[in-house]
């Protein structure tokens, strides 16, 4: 942020500001807005703070107010735009940033935002043209590679036109050499390898991604301040972390697998005991505690099958004419995949120790760049979509994740998923689920409305406002109560929701899901 005063009182504010201490800040704007109500300065970065801390409504209020008094300013003009976008007032948002760049032509924020704007609205040309602008005055400008890559890589899934990943591919090799600790155009790369069928190379990427993320400290530091700082979400990860490990060293057969330091697991004993008593706190584990538990000790892949992936004796025809001919879309497929498949998931999802992003409602998630990706996973994908190449057609897969949950808890809140096609399989055998009627899946024959962006209908806190809207339309749901090699493929912006759940309360007893997205 330009510096807009050079007072002792603004400096001192914006030191708080720059260091994060939002709060702190905000007191000093504010005691100068009750003193002077018009001053600029203060009514601008009061609208910042606001900003920052996801209040848009009100942040606009001040940014407008600021603008009153300085309308050529070219932050204020560029931040609105930012709130106003945040709000999906695209046309406002349009405005401001428009207004921001005849202010000041060679600055390439506005453009850069507008940019963004453009890629929300699904106009790609344009927003190619505004990266473009970006990067024309700032060349080492890396996060603008990056997602003109992803601008590429949408235009890719609707044409299907290769010379687009060949851009998105240059695109992201521009963003790493600007920006080589930055996890997110790896992880973007691995996708153009991936869709281009080099399945090696895309698995190489995707982990060079999660290397990356366990080893740089700004990162890294990032995922212990969101994950492991908070009280509702390092108790999921310890109970887990203890938990699994005490299943590998219970069955590791003598073998030093992991290598599973004395201190480190008694620690963690010590942690779970509290947490099982309800005494513990987040101050019961050090920063030390904290880097450990966050470590992935051992990730041996599954071994592949000798057979195919997907079970062929199912009647493939007709599992892909009953999706195709349902609306919404929507098929069950039982005994999903070979028997050998499903043992190694099993294997996988018990010894290997990748889980590491906590939800708050009890279930872990381990993703392609976060330990998941491997061959067998990634070949894993590739065989459903060809298995079921009516349904898939051209579709390539977008993301991967396993979820693993505390038999205890409740599971995923109702949400929708950013894809064409879903495809959700359970491996944990039926023995562990204590009601064969419940445990699977709620899946609402509605889609989220179309003015809504993605954090609207993909977020936990957004579930009373998914329910309001579920329960005006009367929109119904259909229960797939859980089985182990079961499998659900259906359109994945249907809402959707994890089934009561009532399974043994053990480690080997979780309920495990893979999902595959495809667009």
């Amino acid at each position: 942020m330009r510096k807009l005063n050079k007072t002792k009182l603004f400096n001192q504010a914006m030191k708080f500001h720059d260091e994060g201490k939002l709060d702190e800040a905000d007191q000093i704007y504010q005691s100068i807005l009750k003193n002077n109500p018009d001053n600029f300065v203060a009514n601008y970065f009061h609208g910042c703070v606001l900003s920052e801390k996801s209040q848009f409504q009100d942040a606009i209020k001040y940014l407008k107010k600021a603008l009153n008094f300085k309308p050529d300013n070219y932050e204020a003009n560029n931040n609105l735009g930012i709130a106003y976008r945040k709000l999906n007032d695209y046309r406002n948002a349009k405005e401001c940033f428009l207004k921001a760049i005849s202010i000041d032509e060679n600055n390439f924020r506005a453009y850069f935002n507008c940019a963004n704007l453009y890629f929300d609205e699904k106009k790609y040309d344009q927003a190619i043209e505004f990266f473009n602008k970006a990067i024309t005055h700032n060349d080492g400008f890396g996060e603008a590679y990056h997602l003109l890559g992803v601008t590429y890589q949408e235009q890719y899934k609707i044409d299907r036109n290769t010379e687009h990943l060949i851009k998105a591919d240059d695109c992201f090799k521009s963003a790493i050499m600007y920006n080589p600790s930055n996890p997110d155009p790896l992880s973007a790369l691995g996708k153009t390898f991936l869709w281009s069928g080099d399945i090696k190379e895309a698995n190489k990427l995707f982990k060079k991604v999660c290397s990356l993320k366990y080893s740089d400290k700004i990162i890294f530091s990032k995922y212990i301040e969101r994950y492991l700082s908070n009280k509702d979400l390092l108790p999921v990860l310890i109970k887990h972390e203890y938990e699994q490990l005490t299943f590998i060293k219970e069955n590791a057969n003598g073998a030093d697998f992991p290598k599973l330091e004395k201190k480190y697991y008694d620690e963690l004993k010590k942690l779970y005991s509290k947490i099982k008593n309800g005494d513990f706190k987040i101050e019961d584990v050090t920063h030390p505690m904290k880097i450990k538990i966050s470590q992935i000790l051992c990730n041996d892949p599954p071994k592949e099958p000798l057979t195919d992936f997907v079970n062929k004796k199912n009647d493939i025809n007709s599992l892909e004419s009953e999706y195709l001919s349902k609306v919404p879309e929507l098929v069950v497929i039982d005994n999903f995949l070979n028997e050998e498949v499903v043992t190694e998931l099993q294997k996988f999802c018990l010894n290997a120790n990748i889980f590491k992003y906590p939800y708050k409602n009890g279930y872990l998630g381990a993703f392609l760049s976060e330990g998941l990706s491997n061959e067998f996973v990634l070949k894993l994908s590739e065989d459903v979509r060809l298995t079921f190449k009516n349904i898939f057609k051209d579709l390539k897969l977008i993301q991967a994740w396993i979820y693993k949950y505390d038999n205890t808890e409740k599971g995923i809140s109702v949400h929708a998923d950013q894809a064409k096609v879903n495809l959700n399989f359970w491996i944990t055998p039926d023995q562990a689920n204590l009601d064969s009627t419940s445990g699977g899946l709620k899946i609402w024959n509605k889609f989220p409305p179309e003015d809504w962006g993605f954090d609207d209908y993909n977020s936990d806190s957004r579930a009373p406002e998914i329910n309001k809207f579920l329960s005006e339309n009367k929109a119904t749901n259909q229960i797939v109560p859980y089985r182990g090699n079961r499998a659900i493929l259906f359109n994945s912006k249907l809402l959707h929701a994890t089934d009561d759940l009532n399974f043994k309360d053990s480690h080997e007893d979780r309920r495990i899901n893979i999902t595959f997205l495809y667009d």
